[in-house]
Protein backbone atom coordinates (compact mmCIF):
# COMPACT_ATOMS: atom_id res chain seq x y z
CA UNK A 1 0.00 0.00 0.00
CA UNK A 2 0.94 3.36 -0.82
CA UNK A 3 2.86 4.93 2.50
CA UNK A 4 3.68 1.84 4.09
CA UNK A 5 6.68 1.71 6.17
CA UNK A 6 6.65 5.48 6.54
CA UNK A 7 6.53 6.96 10.14
CA UNK A 8 3.35 8.29 10.99
CA UNK A 9 4.55 11.89 12.35
CA UNK A 10 8.03 13.68 10.65
CA UNK A 11 10.40 15.40 12.41
CA UNK A 12 10.12 19.34 12.46
CA UNK A 13 11.08 21.28 10.07
CA UNK A 14 14.54 22.56 10.44
CA UNK A 15 16.18 19.52 12.10
CA UNK A 16 17.39 16.31 10.59
CA UNK A 17 16.06 13.02 11.64
CA UNK A 18 18.38 12.20 13.51
CA UNK A 19 18.15 15.03 16.20
CA UNK A 20 14.65 13.90 16.45
CA UNK A 21 15.22 11.26 18.84
CA UNK A 22 17.35 13.10 21.62
CA UNK A 23 20.35 11.12 22.91
CA UNK A 24 19.80 9.06 26.10
CA UNK A 25 22.04 11.67 27.81
CA UNK A 26 20.15 14.62 26.20
CA UNK A 27 16.54 13.22 27.59
CA UNK A 28 18.22 12.55 30.87
CA UNK A 29 19.61 16.29 31.61
CA UNK A 30 16.52 17.69 29.99
CA UNK A 31 13.75 15.58 32.46
CA UNK A 32 16.75 16.75 35.40
CA UNK A 33 16.23 20.34 34.39
CA UNK A 34 12.90 20.28 33.86
CA UNK A 35 11.97 18.38 37.30
CA UNK A 36 14.35 21.62 39.21
CA UNK A 37 12.18 24.36 37.30
CA UNK A 38 8.92 23.02 38.88
CA UNK A 39 10.29 22.29 42.29
CA UNK A 40 10.33 18.45 42.14
CA UNK A 41 6.61 18.55 40.93
CA UNK A 42 6.34 15.67 38.51
CA UNK A 43 2.78 17.00 37.13
CA UNK A 44 4.70 21.01 36.88
CA UNK A 45 7.53 18.96 35.08
CA UNK A 46 5.40 17.04 32.62
CA UNK A 47 3.86 20.84 31.61
CA UNK A 48 6.77 21.60 30.89
CA UNK A 49 8.05 19.07 28.52
CA UNK A 50 4.58 18.34 27.03
CA UNK A 51 4.04 15.20 28.67
CA UNK A 52 1.60 13.49 30.79
CA UNK A 53 2.47 12.86 34.74
CA UNK A 54 2.40 9.07 33.96
CA UNK A 55 5.04 9.55 30.81
CA UNK A 56 7.56 11.83 32.88
CA UNK A 57 7.02 9.16 36.36
CA UNK A 58 8.19 6.18 33.41
CA UNK A 59 10.92 8.44 32.10
CA UNK A 60 12.35 8.90 36.05
CA UNK A 61 12.44 5.24 36.36
CA UNK A 62 13.65 4.28 32.61
CA UNK A 63 16.70 6.97 33.70
CA UNK A 64 16.90 6.06 37.38
CA UNK A 65 16.36 10.14 38.54
CA UNK A 66 15.54 9.88 42.32
CA UNK A 67 13.03 11.98 43.71
CA UNK A 68 13.58 14.63 46.09
CA UNK A 69 11.28 15.50 48.99
CA UNK A 70 11.31 19.08 49.85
Amino acid sequence: PAGFGKPLVAPPAGRPPAAFAPEPQDERARLVDAMERAGWVQAKAARLLGLTPRQIGYALKKHDIPLRKF
